[in-house]
Formats: C-alpha cells, sequence, structure tokens
C-alpha cells in the first residue's frame, strides 16, 4: 500500500492536445515512422485503450530522435494524450490504477525524476543505447529498480531498437522482437512469488471462501497463498467492507454481498385467549357485525314475535342464535326465513370457527414481525446518534435503557444473516467462548433482521495494480462457474434456528387469561348494576 500511495507524484504543467507538428524538425536519417510505430504497438498491448484510454507522456527528452517521433506519436488517435515536462503534485485514484505513460529520456537525471514512479501505473520508457548500457553495467541497485519495473525500449540513431523487460517472478530478462511485439503475460508462471491477502480473523474464519480462493488462484498460477494478520505490512488484497469506497473504480466487485441490516425485536407472544379473536381478522368480525345489525334493525321493523323485543334483546338473540341456536320463540313467514338463513350461515361459520381455534391451539400466537420500511419508521426506536436520524426514524435518548430486545439498531453483514451472527460472535471477547454462546443464544431469541436492507453492494476486493488483472480474471471465471454458490451450500454450518414454543410446553397462568377475567369481572358488575337498576325502578313503579 504504501508503494501505490507513493504515486503522489507524477506528471504535471499539462500541455494540450493535439499538439501541432510544424513546431518539431524532423532530423535527418531518422526513421520516426518505425520508431512510433514501435512504441504505439508496444503500448497497446501493454495497455489496452478499453481500460487505460490517456496516454500520459513525460517529455524529458532534448535527443532529436524524440523530436522526430513525438509528432507521430500524438497524431495517432486511438488514446487521448496528455504531454508533461514536469511533475504535478496531485493525482486521482483513476492515475494510479488507470494510467499508461510514455517516459522520453535521455540521461540518468532523468531517471531520478521518475523515481516516484512504482508498480502503481504501467511505463514506458523510451531512451538512447548508451543509458541502457550504463544501467546495465552499474552496481547501483536503486538505479537498476527503476528501470526494470517498465518496458524500457531501447534506441539509438542507427534505426534500431531492442525491447527488454524484467520479470520480477522469474528474476529474468525478457527480450521482445520489435518487429513481431507480443507481449507475454508474465503472471501465468510466477515461480512461487507470495501473494498475499489480509486475515483479519473475526472475519477471515466464518468467510473462508476468500482464502480458498487466494489458495485457487496461487495453484493455477505457481504462486504461494499467504495470509497476514499484520496491516502495517503490505499486501496484494484486501477486502473492502467500508460502503463510502464502494463507487471507488479501483475496486472489483467480487463474489457475495455486504449490507447494512435493521436489528428488530422479534415479535411478542400474543395472550392466549387472542386465539379467540384469530381464526378471523378484522375485516370478517366488522362484516359479521354489520351482518348482525342489519338484520336487528329489519326485525325490530318487520319482525312478527322478535320485534315485539328490545333491539339490544334482538341482537344477543341473533348472536346466540349463531353461537348455540334459537334462545326465544320467532315465527311469521318473513322473521322465520330470514332467521333459518342465518341458522345455516351460523352451522358453517361456528364449524369453521372452531376448526380453526383447535389448529392454532398447537402453537403460542404471535403479534406481526417488522419487516418493511414503512414498519420499522411506524414502530422501531433506535439511539439518538447521526444515522438513524438521517432516515427520519424515531430515537429515544442517549444514556437510556429500553429494556431487553426492544431497540432497533443498525449492524453491517455479509451475504446472510447466519454469517453476520457468527462474525459479530467472534468479535465478543467476553468470557471467552461462554460469551459468544451467550451472544447467539441472546441474540436468536430477541432479534432478526428486517426483510429490508440498506446501501446493499457486491462484496469488493481491494487489488494492487500488479495482479489486478489476474484476480480480475479468476474472478469472473468464479461468476461464471457458480463455485461461491457451491461453496458455501455444501459447507457445515452450526443449526441455529429460532423456535416458537407451544401451548404445550407452556404453563397457563392467572396472568395469560387476564382478558377473560377483566370480561368476568366486568359481566358480573354489569349484571349487579343492572339488577340493582330494575329493583330500583320496579320499587319506584309499585309506589
Amino acid at each position: 500500500m504504501l508503494r501505490v500511495m507513493s504515486v503522489l507524484k507524477v506528471f504535471g504543467v499539462l500541455v494540450v492536445v493535439p499538439v501541432s507538428v510544424c513546431f518539431f524538425l524532423t532530423a535527418p536519417n531518422i526513421n520516426a515512422t518505425f520508431y512510433a510505430h514501435t512504441l504505439l504497438e508496444l503500448h497497446r498491448q501493454v495497455c489496452p485503450v478499453a481500460k487505460y484510454r490517456n496516454l500520459v507522456i513525460l517529455w524529458l527528452s532534448h535527443d532529436t530522435v524524440m523530436d522526430a517521433v513525438l509528432p507521430h506519436i500524438i497524431s495517432e488517435d486511438t488514446y487521448t494524450k496528455t504531454v508533461s515536462r514536469a511533475v504535478i503534485l496531485n493525482i486521482t485514484n483513476d492515475d494510479i490504477y488507470h494510467s499508461c505513460n510514455l517516459l522520453l529520456i535521455d540521461s540518468l537525471n532523468d531517471l531520478e525524476t521518475v523515481n516516484s514512479l512504482q508498480e502503481s501505473v504501467k511505463a514506458i520508457y523510451f531512451y538512447p543505447k548508451w543509458i541502457h548500457e550504463m544501467v546495465k553495467s552499474t552496481a547501483n541497485e536503486s538505479l537498476l529498480q527503476l528501470v526494470r519495473f517498465g518496458y524500457q525500449v531501447v534506441y539509438d540513431h542507427s534505426n534500431t531498437i531492442a525491447i527488454y523487460r524484467w520479470n520480477k517472478y522469474s528474476n529474468q530478462t525478457t527480450t521482445i522482437d520489435p518487429y513481431k511485439i507480443a507481449v507475454p503475460d508474465e503472471t501465468r508462471d510466477m515461480y512461487g512469488y507470495n501473494l498475499t491477502m489480509f486475515f483479519y480473523e473475526p472475519i477471515s474464519s466464518v468467510m473462508t471462501f476468500d482464502a480458498y480462493f487466494l489458495e485457487l488462484v496461487c495453484s493455477k498460477r505457481n504462486a504461494t497463498a499467504i495470509q497476514m494478520a499484520n496491516s502495517s505490512h503490505p499486501c496484494d488484497i484486501f477486502s473492502a467492507i467500508g460502503f463510502q469506497y464502494m463507487y471507488r473504480s479501483w475496486l472489483l466487485h467480487t463474489f457475495g454481498t455486504t449490507f447494512i441490516a435493521v436489528n428488530v425485536p422479534r415479535a411478542k407472544p400474543k395472550p392466549i385467549v387472542s386465539v379467540l379473536i384469530d381464526p378471523f381478522d378484522k375485516y370478517v368480525w366488522i362484516t359479521y357485525l354489520l351482518l348482525v345489525l342489519a338484520m336487528a334493525v329489519t326485525i325490530s321493523k318487520f319482525g312478527e314475535i322478535l320485534g315485539r323485543c328490545r333491539f339490544v334483546e334482538i341482537v344477543l338473540e341473533l348472536v346466540m342464535t349463531c353461537l348455540a341456536g334459537p334462545s326465544r320463540t320467532y315465527g311469521g313467514t318473513f322473521e322465520n326465513r330470514l332467521l333459518t338463513m342465518f341458522c345455516l350461515m351460523g352451522i358453517v361459520l361456528i364449524s369453521s370457527y372452531q376448526s380453526l381455534i383447535i389448529s392454532f391451539m398447537s402453537i403460542v400466537r404471535y403479534g406481526p414481525e417488522i419487516n418493511t420500511l414503512e414498519e420499522i419508521h411506524e414502530q422501531c426506536l433506535f439511539e439518538d446518534y447521526d444515522e438513524p436520524r438521517s432516515f427520519g426514524f424515531k430515537t429515544y435518548p442517549n444514556g437510556t435503557q429500553l429494556g431487553f430486545g426492544l431497540g432497533c439498531s443498525f449492524e453491517k453483514g455479509r451475504d446472510n444473516e447466519l454469517l453476520t451472527m457468527m462474525m459479530t460472535a467472534n468479535i465478543i471477547h467476553i468470557r471467552q467462548d461462554y460469551g459468544k454462546e451467550d451472544y447467539i443464544r441472546y441474540r436468536l431469541a430477541k432479534y432478526r433482521f428486517a426483510n429490508v436492507k440498506m446501501f446493499e453492494y457486491p462484496m469488493c476486493f481491494m487489488v494492487l495494480p500488479r495482479v489486478r488483472d489476474l484476480f480480475l480474471f479468476y474472478i469472473r471465471a468464479v461468476f461464471e462457474s457458480g463455485i461461491y454458490e457451491y461453496y458455501y451450500n455444501n459447507k457445515s454450518t452450526p443449526a441455529w434456528f429460532y423456535k416458537r414454543n407451544k401451548f404445550a410446553n407452556e404453563v397457563v397462568k392467572v396472568k395469560d387469561l387476564m382478558l377473560l377475567w377483566y370480561a368476568y369481572v366486568c359481566g358480573t358488575l354489569l349484571s349487579i348494576v343492572c339488577l340493582v337498576l330494575e329493583n330500583v325502578v320496579h320499587k319506584e313503579s309499585k309506589e
């Protein structure tokens, strides 16, 4: 990573292109077309235009060959071009990962000028033969390293060119035929090179496919897979978890997803007496109530026998008729037909109602779960900090306690809830393994992920440029083959499942039947009040 950041000095003092070629005078006996064609063909193979759209030219040489070649390069319209004679102090990520540079130099001092260029960008050196001979014979290791990371195009004034490339994996220099340029893939055989990946134990021990993928790549390219827990040491590949960098062009989208989930409390059990209401939804009960009221009004107006009763008595009689049949005498053609149809409907209604109650008694009834964004807005309470406020969620003051399993919270996750819970448990360091078990038990019993997720992105890798194309190739191969899904679907995972209670496992207590006790007490008090009122009214009427 330090090598990447050292690129904060690249090219500057930009010259607007296209540049008029009339400023350059062609030197005699120099085949400028041949030189330019060789440089452009090498550049095309090293830096395909689909990935490297801009050709950055650092023009430090004053040689007549350069003056003759540069107009031909600038007039080629495949790439956009930036010409510079100095060094700039600012560089973007696109410059780091998508820049290909042509360095025109004619002295050893020019090599020192481009000392800031490391392996973060691709470079083609174009310099005279005498510099090549001097660098090759020198004992200065730093000077050798400067030219070794790029492609060396060596020329002389007799129209001959030699192209050299130092293979860092085999520690050998390769010669490329300038008349039939074919840039070899150096990563095809990496000669045991150490490919390093950052290893963060709480996450990597759960998401084991990352290490498996690294070993897979190394086995195909004769490299050595190394996992490093020391983040200060430069690594070739990192897992990018932060969402603020997801739009960066230098990140590689990989397998799996990363997201922010909302931890919501699990639905609480309903009272046991809710079984009496749950068989029908509110619309069925409303419809039934409207039917009873409509029949009560009709009978009170047109009934021959029940029409003589009070309206409340008619309503109670209709309810009793539906539950256990008629309790009063009724008659008349219209009243008989109306109540007979109501009794037939009551048989079907009560039969289905009773069967549903019996089936519902096998499990404890629970309230609705919180899943949608609207439900989160209405029912969730978050701790008062910036993220919930930005979504407009309800918050409670910091420092207060809502109780266990009541408040909502955000949590970063990967792939699914089970893997996320395992990673979070690995971060728990309280009471060692017992702390992890306690967290998992509490988390399963009290919380779950809502269906809605915030900021869901593909998982990303940050890969150093020297092996970026290699990892990009194998990432695409994994996507196309489906290895990632097969790997986790066939991997043993803990059987952690949340099970709801059954009535058979619960002891029914007084508080569970509290609604029934309320109804009984209220009914008793109402009966006593009615009895007292009837006695008082009857006594006064006698007097």
